[in-house]
């Protein structure tokens, strides 16, 4: 899942819209019944990895968008549609695709050049997802690890070596 602000504009400004909007996030995970294995939020996008039990995931993105922006609107003083179009979708087809949208996410920022590497970005889910800080509720760290390993240790380290081995690969 991914949603992107209008004409390219930023949709956080600061921090404080990276926790609102996260926070708007967990309740709609917690209402949906959405699983959230990965997330990143970026400048002028974000990027969510979410199973979800019934496939209806366009009312969970409609409020989650919706909330948002009517928040942000009113914190910022703006009037104007905050995001581009409808989110957008990729259903993942196979644990290939699956692992490569994984790293994708994570790496998002590096890619863009806001950092050196995926822990040093606070807001996705890699450093919790490597046990490096305390998961935040909405993230099913259980079961992205399940993707792994099933021993905690051993699959947070066979998820590290996946990402570093890609930034090795590309020269990051």
């Amino acid at each position: 899942m991914f949603s992107r602000g209008s004409n390219r504009q930023s949709i956080f400004r600061n921090d404080g819209d990276r926790v609102d909007f996260l926070e708007c996030f967990e309740r709609v995970v917690r209402r949906s019944g959405l699983q959230c294995i990965a997330y990143c939020l970026m400048p002028n996008h974000f990027h969510l990895v979410l199973e979800t039990p019934d496939g209806r995931i366009s009312d969970a993105m409609k409020a989650l968008n919706g909330r948002y922006a009517l928040r942000h609107n009113k914190r910022h003083g703006a009037d104007a549609h905050l995001f581009k179009n409808r989110f957008g979708a990729v259903h993942q087809e196979t644990d290939a695709q699956l692992l490569w949208t994984l790293r994708y996410v994570v790496c998002n920022p590096v890619e863009a050049g806001l950092c050196a590497h995926p822990a040093d970005w606070r807001w996705s889910s890699y450093r919790a997802s490597v046990g490096d800080v305390e998961p935040p509720p909405f993230l099913a760290l259980d079961r992205l690890l399940s993707y792994f390993g099933d021993e905690a240790e051993t699959a947070m380290a066979r998820y590290r070596a996946l990402i570093w081995r890609e930034h090795v690969e590309v020269g990051v």
